[in-house]
């Protein structure tokens, strides 16, 4: 699904998603992803990964 596609379903800016994609959002609200993942038929474990911060 293209970007502008998931934009649009979600009635969200392209700009939003193309931020949350990129990994340069400061937060996604938990609506929202769950949102994400009906549109992909995906769970929320497919899109987060955990980052390690230094020490």
């Amino acid at each position: 699904m293209s970007q502008n596609a998931l934009a649009r379903q979600l009635e969200m800016s392209l700009a939003n998603i193309q931020k949350t994609e990129y990994g340069k959002a400061k937060s996604i609200p938990l609506d929202t992803l769950e949102k994400i993942c009906l549109a992909l038929d995906c769970e929320i474990g497919d899109l987060l990964v955990i980052v390690e911060r230094g020490k």
